[in-house]
């Protein structure tokens, strides 16, 4: 495990499979997610009041952990506790589903915070797009996911 694969350690020990190893992992959200978080703490500095999005359209987390292991794509809630730690499994994904990773173009959330763009093609037709704060971190999963999809 690299030095970035701290947040999703524990979480990972609790669902890995035998001899699975863990490829790579990041902080994802939904396309949006860092942009609104933005407005909301504004908005929480004008009015005195704390806005969360718990959950996104789809019901996924709006913030969560991926790991990409030599099987399985995963994807954990983060705690709410300790920013970027995983928490619990909410996506598991066969690897043999992922057609291919496209790397979108780049954006900004607030003013500062760069952000990467990806969007993971499954063969079923189905598209999961996210966004990472952490470029180098997607940089690291899409590499990840780019080589299984090559390989199945």
């Amino acid at each position: 495990m690299a030095a970035r694969d701290w947040p999703v350690k524990k979480a990972f020990a609790q669902v890995a499979q035998q001899d699975e190893r863990l490829l790579a992992s990041c902080m994802v959200s939904l396309p949006g997610t860092l942009k609104r978080d933005g407005y909301y703490a504004a908005l929480g500095n004008v009015t005195g009041i704390r806005l969360v999005e718990a959950t996104g359209a789809n019901g996924l987390p709006a913030k969560m952990v991926a790991a990409v292991t030599d099987r399985r794509l995963l994807l954990f809630s983060q705690s709410w506790l300790v920013m970027g730690r995983a928490k619990d499994l909410v996506v598991e994904l066969d690897l043999r589903q992922v057609k291919g990773v496209e790397q979108r173009a780049g954006s900004r959330a607030q003013v500062t915070i760069k952000l990467a763009n990806f969007a993971i093609h499954l063969r079923d037709g189905n598209l999961v797009e996210l966004e990472s704060a952490d470029p180098r971190g997607a940089e690291g999963l899409i590499a990840a996911l780019s080589s299984a999809a090559a390989t199945g």
